[in-house]
């Protein structure tokens, strides 16, 4: 049977309390900065002398547009009264290009789904994914709400987004991006 020293076992102790000490002092790897989301919101007034070209409706109506920086989306609660009760609403659409503004028509970029044909409602839901190119337009005002009946196929009430910066929140230390 073998014998071992104090001395032997001391020094194992010794090295192993060396290496804790060591190990205890490094530095923990950093996944990436905190990432800062910021959201946005617009309440947007909808009427005909904002449609291209201007139509004479007193249809009226608001959206209240939440942009969040995090997913990426817009969530939306749109109330309208068509000008006529015994039209019907036939389209919701935001409309958005590189080189929309309040003076020009832009393409339909998002449906909005789910709307009733009656003369008058509210509506909320929330958007698809935008991507980067939208996302530009869309925070620099080149987006708008657009609701259309049957009296104004092309548009009855329009509504241009001018998003203004809400809050910031953290979202966390997962190394994402808050970019486009």
């Amino acid at each position: 049977m073998k014998t071992y020293s104090v001395k032997f076992f001391s020094a194992i102790l010794a090295m192993a309390v060396i290496l804790l000490v060591l190990y205890s002092g490094c530095k923990k790897k950093n996944n990436g900065p905190d990432v800062t989301y910021r959201t946005y919101t617009a309440m947007v007034q909808l009427n005909g002398s904002n449609e291209v070209p201007v139509v004479t409706t007193t249809g009226t109506g608001t959206a209240n547009i939440t942009y969040n920086e995090q997913s990426k989306t817009i969530a939306y609660t749109i109330t309208w009264q068509l000008g006529s009760a015994a039209a019907t609403t036939t389209g919701m659409h935001f409309h958005g290009a590189e080189n929309g503004s309040n003076l020009t028509s832009s393409p339909i970029v998002i449906e909005i789904p789910g709307f009733t044909t009656a003369s008058s409602g509210t509506l909320t839901g929330t958007t698809r994914v935008l991507n980067a190119a939208e996302i530009s337009q869309l925070l620099s005002g080149k987006w708008y709400v657009n609701i259309h009946s049957s009296d104004f196929t092309s548009g009855e009430i329009r509504g241009n987004i001018v998003l203004v910066a809400a809050s910031t929140g953290n979202g966390g230390n997962n190394g994402g991006g808050g970019g486009y």
